[in-house]
């Protein structure tokens, strides 16, 4: 939790309330913490993925877990299965023709 921000100057307070401030740093090697090395991911288009693929979830009392209310659909899973399935038809098909 921060309040510094919107200033040209860095560490600057001109923000009267306490908000969240958070980050995605990648880091392969300790030597890449507080260093010059540091990598970091501009976590908002990965906030904005998100949000367009929420899924409704309910709490199961007895385990205090939280489940899907419904399965995961993915077109390119869909397409890519329809796409094995038709290969496997063919596949089957020319097997046939030679044993004839």
């Amino acid at each position: 939790m921060g309040h510094t921000g919107y200033s040209v100057k860095e560490n600057v307070n001109n923000i009267k309330i306490v908000h969240l401030h958070w980050g995605l740093q990648l880091i392969f090697d300790e030597s890449q913490k507080e260093g010059n090395n540091e990598i970091w991911i501009d976590v908002y288009p990965l906030t904005r993925f998100l949000a367009k693929h929420t899924q409704a979830a309910v709490k199961v009392e007895e385990t205090k877990e939280w489940v899907r209310t419904g399965d995961i659909v993915d077109p390119a899973v869909e397409e890519y299965e329809a796409g094995r399935e038709t290969q496997k038809e063919a596949t089957e098909r020319r097997a046939l023709e030679q044993t004839q």
